[in-house]
């Protein structure tokens, strides 16, 4: 009773945080670089900390044009709070997932009631997408934060009635208000655009054609836009960086990163991806786990509710989709700007009486919290391999999370608060146990700490091995070849590596757990040992994230 009685006198952003913190919080500090693209913001906002540089973001000493500068800023700043670690790298999309759902709380709360609001920030912040992508270095979620401001921004002043009443009607309260919210979407607007480019711009833009001349259909009060001046000042804020950034690369950086990372990527799968119209749908139940079973609410709620507001959440959940269906290059985090509407439509649904879709869905929430565990036993007692004991560990961790978080959506849904706070032990305890198990496996890391035995100021060598993480943990420049032996030998010329790793062979590490026959190892050709007095041999064998597979190398490296 007593925590009851405290819980209803905690605000809901109090809640929200802490459910946000609980999810996101723990493991992260200990999780290697998982992503290849982690590794990639992580070192390269290193390089540029150690060159004292603002502008140009450089990778193992080349430029990197793939995203705008913000990302980097704001990692030197989570640097400056937890050190050059992967905590430090992770503290920018952390807090901007923080303030994705608070934003997404308060856009129900204003638009609908106060615990629309709540069910929307808490369902986001415990789906899967969000659990995976709200920890990762990335510029990802700091540009969906921007997106969200922007698109409640828009909303406020355009279909408010306070905000768009006539100048002569509107009292000097909401004439203010109406200027702060201007403030917010061109700020936000140009934010966005500086953490990962035109997509930051481009739902908003979608959002609003899909407002006007589908979903809602009459006239909107444009002039409260007041689109010159606020484009004005949001590409002055891009340009304040772009047009140094532009100088300094002699305009690659707008050739390579609009061309080859934006154009090229929509016309052509990148790293020989295969494209499928139906790609989102099919990886939806992932990304939406364990809320993917309540998704017809949504439509539910949407059709019952329908209004200004209710429609521009149709649009701003449905552009992502219509913008990254065509496009070439496919990943299931590419549609996560859609969340924040998607969750309030489903809030809508959850907040109607009783039905057969709500009481399904339900009962399909408490198998999903259920399923998880019955793998673990079969994981618990099915025999592995000698070596992969904590890899393991990482897999049981990671179904004890899932449980957790299903479970936690079905008191969400049943309003049980405080078995809700107990079914977050689930992530708080399962995502420790995942990054323990990565980390110790994590390939890169293993070689890491080779390479600081090495002597200081030599390259490295990766032969058929090209992990960016190689490039944070051993703060080593690497040179990346093939296994042509000419290639090889080349290399070895013209770097005079002090360590040098190459790949043997590798595996899906889901397959140790099929029978014998079912193991079978991707062979790489054989390379030969470096010539050469002093070098030393070991083999080495881990996952790697950035390929989820195991793999086994075999590294020399000398010690002069």
């Amino acid at each position: 009773m007593m925590l009851q009685r405290l819980a209803s006198r905690l605000p809901a952003w109090v809640w929200l945080t802490l459910i946000v913190l609980a999810v996101l919080l723990p493991g992260t500090a200990t999780l290697p670089l998982l992503d290849r693209d982690e590794p990639r913001f992580a070192t390269a906002t290193r390089e540029m900390q150690e060159r004292a540089d603002w502008f140009v973001p450089t990778f193992n000493g080349d430029y990197r044009f793939d995203k705008p500068i913000l990302i980097y800023w704001l990692m030197r700043g989570g640097y400056a709070l937890a050190g050059v670690t992967e905590l430090g790298a992770r503290l920018p999309s952390i807090a901007s997932a923080l303030a994705l759902v608070l934003l997404t709380a308060a856009a129900g709360r204003r638009w609908f009631d106060a615990r629309t609001g709540f069910v929307a920030g808490a369902a986001l912040a415990t789906c899967l997408q969000f659990f995976i992508h709200g920890r990762l270095a990335l510029a990802d979620m700091v540009m969906i934060a921007c997106v969200a401001l922007a698109q409640i921004a828009l909303a406020r002043l355009l279909l408010d009635p306070e905000t768009t009443a006539p100048a002569a009607a509107i009292s000097p309260e909401s004439a203010k208000a109406a200027r702060r919210w201007w403030w917010a979407l061109w700020l936000g607007l140009a934010a966005g655009f500086l953490a990962k480019g035109p997509i930051a711009w481009a739902v908003p833009a979608l959002s609003l054609m899909l407002l006007r001349w589908v979903f809602w259909r009459k006239p909107l009060p444009w002039s409260r836009l007041r689109v010159l001046p606020g484009l004005g000042l949001a590409l002055v804020l891009v340009a304040a960086w772009g047009v140094p950034a532009l100088i300094l690369t002699h305009g690659d950086f707008f050739r390579v990163g609009i061309g080859k990372h934006v154009v090229d990527r929509g016309l052509d799968g990148f790293n020989a991806r295969n494209y499928s119209v139906f790609f989102y749908l099919k990886t939806a139940p992932l990304s939406l786990f364990p809320w993917v079973v309540l998704l017809p609410l949504a439509w539910l709620g949407a059709r019952r509710r329908w209004s200004a507001n209710v429609a521009w959440l149709a649009c701003w959940a449905l552009a992502p989709y219509l913008i990254f269906t065509p496009y070439a290059t496919q990943l299931p985090h590419y549609v996560l700007p859609g969340y924040p509407a998607l969750f309030l439509l489903l809030a809508l649904g959850l907040d109607l009486p009783a039905n057969r879709w709500r009481n399904i869905g339900l009962g399909l929430l408490y198998v999903l919290a259920f399923a998880p565990l019955a793998l673990l036993a079969y994981l618990i007692i099915a025999p592995v391999p000698p070596g992969l004991e904590h890899f393991r560990l990482g897999m049981a961790g990671a179904l004890v999370a899932l449980s957790g978080l299903a479970l936690f959506a079905a008191t969400l849904v049943q309003r049980r608060p405080m078995l809700g706070a107990l079914a977050l032990i689930g992530p708080v305890l399962g995502a420790p146990l995942t990054a323990g198990g990565l980390r110790a496996t994590h390939l890169s890391s293993q070689i890491s700490a080779i390479a600081e035995a090495t002597a200081a100021g030599r390259s490295c060598l990766g032969v058929r091995y090209n992990e960016p993480s190689l490039v944070f943990y051993s703060h080593r420049h690497w040179d990346f070849v093939g296994a042509e032996p000419d290639a090889i030998a080349a290399a070895m010329t013209r770097t005079n590596p002090s360590l040098v790793i190459a790949l043997r062979r590798e595996i899906d590490p889901i397959k140790f757990w099929q029978s014998a026959e079912g193991r079978r190892w991707r062979e790489s050709p054989p390379v030969a040992a470096p010539a050469g007095p002093g070098w030393e041999k070991v083999e080495l064998a881990g996952f790697n994230p950035g390929r989820t597979r195991w793999q086994e190398v075999t590294v020399w490296f000398r010690k002069d």
